[in-house]
């Protein structure tokens, strides 16, 4: 019997270190917790709210490269756990240091990993027929949440104490891992967007007192990596879908051989996502809603579907926990036939984006200053989207020509209290700013529980041609 066992954290640790399904990795966003819908604009805009396009005073010409945005978010680890995984993956774990994981991932809220990587990001006006833009960008989410058993065998492997009970051998795997959820996603997509002014009511046709706009924003997506593992009311349903760029191995699986994938976008699967956006603008102020990756990704290579089975004895199960977070070294282990979780081959399955539904405002209080808040509200149950709602406000505040500040409070049940911060220089040359930020500085300035460790990004802006004040 072909069995694999947590492919959950080999997935989640050894890929992206990375909450920024918000932010989306924007640093301009990152630093304002993610209140965005209401002030972002130009490029900036796609993913968020494509409406905003259509505004008045975005540039006519905006490019950036290389945005990077990384995420690392648990209610489990603490801030030096979750920094010695991120910097030294290579570390052999100690037999105390494997009790106390298997103890504290237990913990129900478990662990968020995020991360988003734009190649490039590009926007320009046409007047009075609105805004373009485009972006190529990588997507990778992921969480995991593991019950007592799940996380005991995790670290443990057949010293878990499940294994001394031989009535637990009677049970299904689904039953041991009732209330375990893992979901991570890992998708490349090139959206391209527009955004214009619809009408106005008052004033003058270049300047109304009460401005209404609208927005679509078409995507086209490559499936790289994708893996879902839910146990729920003793049901289990489960699947992956990896490219071969990953380096997976296998071992053998009946009827399964891996296809090598090729190309510049090797994938195993392909999608499209709509996003759609509107708002108001009544003078210095912008209310703003938006409904974010509509859309779906089919999965029709190298694809495994997870099956329930009566949890092995000792004598079936050959695994002695992992040893360190670089869970690539220890694939052989878990992609064997002495794993715990069955997979086989199976036909193309969808998947649902991490949509979400934005509310957001506004106000540019000065030239100098605006301040915005976001309401973002998940719209599908994958288990790699947010959980709960989520609130962010934030602001702004240019000090001089060349130095502005972003900071806010932001979070949910999930991520709790967070205050986000971020620093952008420039314009070099008038045309190139550099951007820095992290979603929760608190991490840094005095660590506790619940601990984010983000860093986002972006190393070139150019902005073309003066943009006109509102």
């Amino acid at each position: 019997m072909k069995k694999l066992l947590s492919t959950s954290a080999f997935l989640l640790f050894t890929l992206y270190f990375a909450f920024s399904q918000v932010d989306l990795g924007l640093p301009f966003v990152t630093g304002m917790g993610g209140a965005a819908n209401g002030v972002v604009k130009d490029w900036e805009c796609i993913g968020i709210n494509p409406a905003n396009l259509g505004w008045k005073n975005n540039f006519k010409f905006s490019l950036s490269t290389m945005i990077v945005g990384i995420n690392a978010q648990s209610g489990a680890l603490d801030y030096k756990q979750l920094q010695n995984a991120i910097l030294h993956p290579g570390d052999t774990f100690s037999n105390d240091e494997k009790k106390l994981y298997a103890s504290i991932f237990s913990n129900a809220e478990g662990l968020n990993l995020n991360a988003n990587l734009t190649y490039l990001a590009l926007s320009f006006k046409v007047p009075k027929v609105g805004g373009f833009a485009m972006n190529l960008s990588d997507r990778t989410y992921g969480h995991i949440k593991l019950n007592k058993n799940a996380a005991e065998i995790m670290f443990l492997g057949m010293d878990a104490p499940i294994f001394k009970d031989t009535m637990a051998f009677l049970q299904n795997i689904s039953k041991i891992f009732d209330d375990s959820e893992v979901g991570f996603t890992h998708y490349r997509e090139l959206n391209v967007a527009y955004g214009a002014k619809l009408f106005g009511i008052g004033g003058t046709p270049d300047s109304s007192d009460v401005s209404f706009y609208g927005g679509v924003g078409f995507k086209y997506l490559w499936g790289m990596g994708n893996y879902e593992m839910v146990a729920d009311n003793n049901v289990l349903t489960g699947h992956s879908a990896f490219s071969s760029k990953y380096g997976i191995q296998y071992g053998k699986i009946k009827n399964f051989t891996p296809e090598t994938t090729s190309g510049l976008f090797s994938s195993v699967g392909n999608g499209t996502a709509l996003d759609l956006g509107l708002g108001v603008g009544i003078g210095k102020v912008k209310i703003t809603v938006s409904a974010l990756d509509m859309g779906k990704i089919t999965w029709d290579k190298n694809v495994l579907i997870a099956s329930d089975t009566l949890l092995p004895d000792t004598s079936q199960f050959n695994f002695a926990g992992i040893n360190s977070w670089n869970l690539a070294e220890q694939a052989s282990q878990m992609f064997n036939d002495s794993g715990i979780i069955e997979f086989k081959p199976g036909p193309s399955y969808e998947t649902k984006l991490l949509s979400k539904f934005r509310i957001g405002a506004g106000w540019q209080i000065s030239r100098r200053m605006a301040i915005g808040s976001d309401l973002v509200l998940p719209m599908s149950s994958n288990p790699a989207n947010l959980q709960n709602a989520y609130f962010a406000i934030g602001t702004e505040i240019e000090l001089a020509t060349n130095l502005k500040f972003a900071f806010g409070f932001a979070g949910n049940s999930t991520y709790k209290f967070c205050v986000p911060f971020g620093i952008t220089l420039g314009r070099f040359f008038k045309i190139c700013e550099l951007r820095l930020a992290t979603s929760d500085i608190l991490t840094y300035i005095a660590p506790g529980e619940n601990p984010t460790i983000s860093l986002s990004f972006s190393l070139f802006r150019f902005n073309f041609d003066g943009k006109k004040k509102q």
